[in-house]
């Protein structure tokens, strides 16, 4: 085993094993034949023909042919023409052309040329000219020229010029000029004039809500003494992203004038959505900085713009809480878990 006072190369098992467990420098894995990497508090990067089985919170960079199969919480960077296989509650970033199977939880994201097969309950968000073969309760979020052949119970947001065929149960939102051939059971949600849909079977053609009640019931929006239950993603100190000196207060009712256009999709008013649209939103802005407000509105006070993309608007609302990410579905998670990635870089950073 080399080592200097930041790095340890690694090249086989005995090698990791004897770290020590107080070590909390770089650890480079180099043309190994299989290495079983526990937690070590450590950056790990896997280079060459290296193979590595990585355990519960293992963060590991993986280039040129190292294969890696990551379980539970760890999580990989795949560079180049890296392997990955993702289970349970792994994340993964691939890059390039390197290769991601995904099962159950595990989130990942794609650039480039990479290709994904995402099983369970995965979540991945590809972009560039990246590939994804998606099957069961999969949710894919593809952009620009991504392919997605996606089966059964997958989810699929489909942006830009990103190509989808959905078989089975499949759900997808086309947007811009997305290109999108549904079979069997899909359900293809149209948010654009310029999206390319071709529909065979029982597959069917959705448009968005056009009315409030439309809305709350599309979105699983509660309602309760007509008020509805909406959520707003602020910063931490509860100002907006456009309004640092506007700030909500827990318990507070809050007014303002509201455009009742419903013609235009973004105008005055306090902004609402959907559970989702806020972490999506909140997350687009800092994933390490904002947190979710739920939010109680009137009903006969929501203005649903045509064809929204989960974004409303209102004159009225009063904050009822801070929302935990945990109490936030999958992607609540998922954020949890790219916050840890995030942290765990800032620390390993030199």
């Amino acid at each position: 085993m080399e080592m200097r006072t930041d790095e340890i190369i690694v090249r086989t098992q005995k090698e990791w094993n004897d770290i020590p467990k107080e070590f909390d420098g770089y650890i480079s894995i180099q043309d190994a034949d299989i290495i079983v990497a526990e937690m070590k508090g450590s950056r790990v990067e896997a280079k060459g023909n290296a193979s590595v089985v990585a355990w519960n919170n293992v963060f590991i960079i993986a280039r040129d042919h190292a294969s890696v199969e990551a379980r539970n919480h760890a999580s990989v960077e795949a560079w180049d023409n890296a392997s990955v296989i993702a289970c349970e509650n792994s994340s993964v970033m691939a890059v390039d052309n390197s290769s991601v199977i995904a099962r159950n939880n595990s989130f990942v994201e794609t650039w480039g040329n990479a290709f994904i097969e995402a099983k369970g309950n995965a979540f991945v968000v590809a972009r560039g000219n990246a590939s994804v073969e998606a099957r069961d309760n999969v949710s894919v979020d593809a952009g620009s020229g991504s392919s997605v052949i996606a089966w059964n119970n997958v989810s699929i947001v489909a942006e830009g010029r990103a190509s989808i065929e959905a078989w089975d149960n499949v759900s997808v939102v086309a947007w811009g000029e997305s290109s999108v051939v549904a079979r069997g059971n899909v359900q293809v949600v149209k948010y654009s004039d310029r999206t390319n849909l071709e529909i065979q079977g029982n597959a069917r053609i959705v448009t968005p809500p056009d009315t409030v009640q439309e809305y709350c019931e599309f979105y699983g929006i509660e309602i309760k003494d007509n008020q509805a239950m909406l959520y707003k993603a602020v910063k931490p100190d509860y100002s907006t992203f456009y309004d640092s000196e506007f700030k909500y207060r827990i318990g507070k009712t809050f007014t303002n004038s509201c455009n009742n256009s419903r013609d235009v999709q973004c105008s005055f008013g306090l902004h609402v959505s959907h559970i989702n649209w806020a972490l999506e939103f909140g997350r687009s802005k800092d994933i390490d900085d904002f947190v979710v407000l739920e939010c109680a509105v009137p009903v006969d006070k929501i203005i649903v713009p045509k064809n929204t993309d989960g974004k409303i608007r209102t004159s009225e609302l009063t904050v009822l809480r801070e929302v935990p990410l945990e109490e936030c579905g999958v992607m609540g998670k998922i954020i949890l878990k790219q916050r840890e990635k995030s942290l765990r870089d800032r620390l390993c950073a030199p």
